[in-house]
């Protein structure tokens, strides 16, 4: 039917409505037809849009592309189908409605008069930006509320209220609105809550949730349903009988998170063994609560995953399990799911194993307190827990070795922690210090994710595999030849680049070659721009960065949905030994519809993090403009470099600045002036602040001479 379609597209003007084209196909199974169009969609063959209407784009004066604006009012439209080429200019009259964001049918036309082409917008094929978050401002003649949005790529249009009489308004209001249509210049949306005020910086936090269309608050039937499976352990006699067996409240299991984490998932225990060594990775039980397809489960999957913004926490669940009910607090009952493992002397994997328990966490640590004992011997806690530690750290170092002699990317890169005061205003910003705690978790909670996969692995059943793909060939060498200008050549051929414990001998070249700090961590982080995502999915293909085989998520069931569901299936296949046919194929479906919502929610929740951060490194800086700093560039690109300042604090210096004639190396992430002057990464450069703007959110530097 496909050949019929383009067919009878290209004898129709390229474009026809969807009943239009069923008629003169002759078809009277539309779903049949629709299967059609979503495959020639998927091959950028023609585009449907949302009012029906099918375009052909295979030898087509009509293209499809993705529409970028500038708050001037006008935009630059991508070619879907050929995605290197330069992206089309759009005028502000031609852009028939769409906004940014929106995927648009449109065409190239050319101007009489200098032959420049511009592109004209045809139609929207689909729009995925649903809500837009505002600022209640008072008019210039005080007479009027208008709402501002915070997207600037709206400021060009007037915003109108369609529902305005619906709510009692005042200036400084920050306002959720339903877009409804652009048009005529006019963004017409409907009211829908009320987030906050500007003026206070939690509320300005959230309203950027909002904006990435993340949930603050839980429907009223989630609660209902919190509160009704809110029974102490216990309580639950029964159960705390039928896991009495493999219970584990005499075992010194311990916590160690961070100070302030309220959600805590994972406790620990290791000890010496004839073989070698002991470890038990005990879960928080949340499957026992969160039953599936109840409004507790329709809602975490909704959400994938909670989102840490800077000193707030929008959970997966409602604060009464994530905090209280399944958080492993200390000297309490709890119900968790543990994997225990067996290793050899060497710090090898023997044994594996997976059983329900009951547990009682012995001491509620913190990352920081056990670094101090590793590194000092400072301590003020149990004298025994002191003494696991010992042991655990002994097995933590030989995983590592293991690990990495196995090919796992070693990847030294800091993270910002922002420090604000008890009204969430930013008073500091600084690298987020890790030690020997953080990767002791760090590898305990990989061995048992790999564990419990291999476990399910054996058995070929359905199970949620997090993977990471292999980086694509040329790739690596591309981030080879970046390096090589630092003088770090590793001489290896384009196959031998691919292989990890490759990576891991170059990462090394480059700590021992690169004495600057800074500039040592950012060849680092230059190498994860070449990398793939991780994501989650049902066929396992392994896991690149870990040198992993066989690899899930299973330690973090409070705060990620894919943990929860790993919990599930390994109850249902190992401890229940439930392997019914109709039960698998209910788990396929659903673990292949699951894994595309929870791969989306968490890159929206890191989308939204990282732009919490850029907001808070803003306001950390408003009252510093004319401040002259320190700073290493991060990275060039075409319309200039950015800077990160000690604090990792970074903004832009930007090309306009620079003088003229200068030429950008895409290769090399490179510019270069006239008189061979040059800036690229790592480069030490000293700056003077001249914008902090928090309503564009950008931070504007300039070099000094």
């Amino acid at each position: 039917m496909q050949k019929e379609i383009l067919k009878v597209l290209k004898t129709n003007h390229c474009q026809l409505s969807l009943d239009n084209l069923a008629h003169k196909l002759n078809v009277h199974d539309l779903a049949q037809l629709n299967t059609a169009l979503i495959d020639l969609n998927h091959e950028f063959k023609v585009i449907q849009t949302q009012t029906q209407n099918v375009y052909l784009l295979e030898d087509s004066f009509y293209k499809a592309g993705t529409l970028r604006m500038n708050p001037k009012g006008f935009g630059f439209v991508s070619d879907l189908t050929n995605p290197d080429a330069e992206n089309d200019f759009v005028p502000p009259t031609m852009t028939n409605g769409a906004i940014s964001g929106d995927v648009v049918v449109y065409k190239v036309l050319q101007n009489g008069n200098d032959n420049k082409t511009f592109a004209q917008i045809v139609e929207i094929a689909t729009r995925d930006k649903e809500f837009v978050i505002g600022e209640i401002v008072q008019s210039r003649d005080g007479r009027f509320l208008d709402f501002i949005p915070t997207d600037l790529t709206l400021a060009n249009l007037r915003t109108v209220m369609v529902n305005k009489k619906d709510f009692d308004l005042k200036p400084n209001m920050l306002i959720k609105a339903k877009i409804l249509e652009a048009k005529d210049r006019k963004l017409f949306v409907r009211l829908k809550k009320i987030i906050g005020d500007s003026t206070k910086a939690a509320d300005r936090i959230f309203s950027i949730a909002e904006e990435f269309n993340i949930k603050t608050e839980f429907h009223f039937k989630t609660i209902k349903n919190a509160e009704e499976v809110n029974i102490p352990v216990i309580q639950e006699k029964a159960e705390m009988q039928r896991r009495a067996q493999t219970s584990l409240i005499d075992t010194l299991l311990v916590t160690i998170d961070g100070a302030d984490s309220k959600d805590l998932d994972d406790s620990i225990y290791v000890e010496k063994t004839p073989q070698g060594y002991k470890l038990i990775v005990a879960i928080a039980d949340v499957s026992h609560y969160v039953k599936p397809r109840t409004p507790l489960d329709n809602e975490a999957l909704s959400r994938g995953n909670s989102t840490y913004l800077a000193n707030k926490v929008i959970p997966m669940l409602p604060k009464i399990l994530s905090d209280d009910l399944c958080s492993l607090n200390p000297n309490t009952e709890k119900f968790a799911l543990a994997c225990e493992m067996e290793f050899d002397n060497a710090g090898k994997m023997l044994t594996k194993k997976v059983y329900e328990t009951i547990m009682i966490s012995k001491a509620r640590l913190t990352y920081h307190e056990v670094n101090e004992y590793f590194a000092n011997k400072i301590w003020t806690k149990q004298d025994e827990v002191a003494k696991m530690l010992d042991v655990a750290k002994e097995l933590h170092l030989l995983i590592g070795q293991i690990k990495e002699s196995n090919g796992m990317i070693n990847l030294d890169v800091r993270e910002a922690k922002i420090v604000m005061d008890k009204n969430s205003n930013v008073v500091e910003i600084k690298a987020r210090e890790t030690g020997e705690s953080e990767k002791l978790i760090e590898n305990f909670m990989v061995s048992a994710n790999e564990a419990v996969a291999e476990l399910v692995f054996e058995k070929e059943l359905p199970f949620v595999y997090r993977n990471h793909q292999k980086p694509q060939e040329e790739e690596l060498v591309e981030w080879y030849a970046t390096i090589k200008s630092f003088g770090i050549d590793p001489k290896l051929t384009n196959a031998q680049m691919i292989d990890p414990k490759n990576l891991n001998k170059t990462l090394r070249q480059i700590d021992n070659q690169i004495s600057d700090p800074i500039q040592n961590e950012l060849l680092h982080l230059s190498l994860l721009r070449h990398m793939e995502k991780a994501k989650y999915g049902l066929e396992n293909i392994g896991h690149f960065g870990l040198a992993s085989k066989c690899y899930t998520h299973f330690t973090s069931p409070i705060r990620r949905y894919s943990d929860l569901m790993v919990h599930r299936y390994l109850k249902q296949y190992i401890i229940q030994n439930d392997t019914r046919e109709f039960g698998l194929e209910r788990n396929e479906e659903f673990i292949s519809k699951a894994c595309p919502i929870i791969n989306d929610t968490e890159q929206t929740s890191v989308d939204c993090e990282r732009e919490v951060i850029k907001v808070c490194m803003v306001e950390y800086l408003t009252n510093k403009v004319g401040q002259v700093f320190d700073g290493t560039i991060s990275i060039a690109l075409k319309f200039g470099f950015f800077v990160q300042l000690e604090n990792m604090v970074e903004g832009l210096v930007h090309i306009s600045t620079l003088g003229d004639g200068l030429v950008y190396d895409e290769k090399h992430y490179t510019l270069t002036k006239p008189d061979n002057t040059f800036y690229r990464m790592g480069q030490k450069v000293k700056v003077k602040l001249v914008g902090a703007d928090l309503k564009k959110r950008t931070i504007d530097f300039e070099l000094v001479k």
